[in-house]
């Protein structure tokens, strides 16, 4: 599976034609029939014979148009920090990938796990203190944080594909790194669905590079900012310690990530200027075992272990080694009081029309 996925990037990314050319055959049809299900889907949508529900309180949505890691959590995060600063009281919805725990429910940092609700919802819950409502069915989600936390706006996590639910504002990120690679539909390409979805958001926020000229002309006129992380602190799972990032300078590092974009987590390092002297990937969404801890601590050649806060909350539960650190980011964005700025003036507008 995993030889399957590495080989599907390298066709996605053009860094392999011969693959392309080999895997075109299988790949094409199963993308044509992708494209088929989607417009027919978009179809059944405008003519009403599919329905679009919609809530009491605003939803805004975080999303992107590819498989892969974008940098959709940090951007949710720090939208909902920005909603509670200014007064709301936000609930963070989404359906908790690869989680164990069934229906519909808010996470409970004190008795749920990463395992049971999520990695990236239980990382949510745990940074933010917000309620995070997880379920497939995000309207009832919203419906139960409504009720039960009194939230007042929804922010809705990798939710761009969803016809279900009326969306007052769509923020997307595109990794810029993307736009110059393969533009065709899954598997054959990367996309989740069509480009020119992307002429449908509110908002957009380009990550890890810039857009190729194509995507420029699909967002025109669309409010763009670029953004890109920074490194917070360090935090050291085996004894509960926070620390300054600048303590993994001039040790010899191995750093290890299990996300949709591994070399997104170590460029973030190399430009930390880390002297990184291994690097071990491992599937989005990895479960870690104890045996994975111990291969990782074997060998001789390293000082410190670092990977991410999201790795982290899978691993916290295990025997840690001394030496294992997480490194926490932010979202820094460019123009940022302007994508404030945009955003509060459309709440006000949709908070006006629901209350008419």
């Amino acid at each position: 599976m995993q030889l399957m996925h590495d080989a599907l990037l390298k066709v996605w990314r053009g860094e392999a034609l011969y693959l392309r050319w080999f895997l075109f055959p299988l790949l094409y049809p199963l993308s044509l029939m992708n494209r088929v299900c989607l417009a027919a889907r978009e179809y059944m949508y405008e003519k009403g014979l599919l329905k679009v529900q919609e809530v009491s309180i605003p939803v805004i949505c975080v999303g992107n148009i590819t498989l892969g890691g974008t940098g959709k959590t940090p951007i949710v995060e720090k939208l909902s920090v920005w909603c509670k600063e200014n007064g709301f009281h936000p609930g963070i919805v989404t359906r908790g990938y690869r989680r164990k725990k069934k229906g519909v429910y808010t996470v409970n940092v004190k008795t749920d796990s990463a395992d049971d609700v999520g990695d990236e919802a239980f990382m949510l819950a745990e940074k933010t203190k917000l309620p995070v409502l997880v379920g497939v069915n995000r309207v009832h989600a919203i419906e139960m944080g409504i009720r039960d936390s009194g939230i007042d706006i929804a922010l809705l996590d990798d939710g761009f594909q969803r016809r279900d639910i009326k969306k007052d504002i769509e923020v997307l990120v595109i990794n810029g790194s993307e736009t110059h690679a393969s533009s065709a539909l899954f598997p054959l390409g990367s996309l989740r669905e069509p480009s020119i979805r992307m002429s449908k958001s509110d908002m957009i926020l380009i990550n890890k590079g810039s857009i190729d000229s194509n995507t420029k002309k699909l967002i025109e006129g669309i409010p763009a900012f670029r953004m890109w992380y920074k490194p917070v602190h360090l935090y050291n799972a085996k004894h509960n310690l926070i620390g300054p990032y600048q303590y993994l300078k001039g040790k010899r590092i191995l750093a290890f990530s299990g996300l949709g974009d591994n070399e997104s987590f170590f460029n973030l390092l190399w430009r930390m200027d880390v002297h990184i002297v291994r690097k071990v990937s491992y599937p989005d969404h990895y479960t870690y075992t104890q045996k994975d801890i111990e291969e990782l601590s074997s060998y001789d050649d390293v000082e410190i272990m670092v990977t991410t806060e999201k790795d982290m909350v899978k691993i916290a539960s295990l025997k840690c080694p001394w030496n294992l650190f997480s490194l926490s980011i932010v979202a820094q964005i460019e123009r940022e009081e302007e994508l404030f700025e945009l955003i509060s003036q459309r709440l006000k507008r949709e908070i006006c029309q629901k209350e008419s």
